[in-house]
């Protein structure tokens, strides 16, 4: 269905068989136009950031909320996920989300310097 959209200045000859040279110039320069809005909103989406899936949550920061051994529970926008470090962690910290491996972050402690910048409900 989408392509018909991309074809629409193609389908659109055919008004050419099927009225008059006055009529169909007309009709099909509307077509044209209408395609080219069409093409303008498609291009707008195509270039819009990624906001769902695995794509999003890379890079985002989030707070330790619970650390049992090798198990931790990290709050990231209001969710709770599992994740795994190579850093120490403690209830608190403050991570950012280096990978991401099915259900599973990958994330790294952020020195309070570095996440001096960064308001708490940046985290959720």
């Amino acid at each position: 269905m989408c392509h018909l959209i991309l074809l629409l200045p193609v389908l659109g000859l055919v008004v050419f068989w099927l009225w008059p040279l006055a009529v169909s110039v007309p009709a099909y320069g509307v077509i044209l136009v209408i395609s080219l809005v069409f093409y303008y909103f498609i291009m707008q989406a195509l270039h819009r950031p990624v906001v769902t899936g695995a794509e999003e949550i890379l890079r985002k920061t989030g707070k330790v909320v619970e650390v049992r051994g090798r198990k931790i529970r990290v709050r990231v926008r209001g969710e709770l996920w599992n994740a795994e470090s190579s850093d120490r962690l403690h209830s608190g910290d403050n991570v950012r989300i280096t990978g991401l491996d099915g259900l599973m972050l990958r994330v790294q402690r952020l020195d309070d310097t570095t996440h001096a910048g960064v308001t708490p409900a940046a985290s959720r």
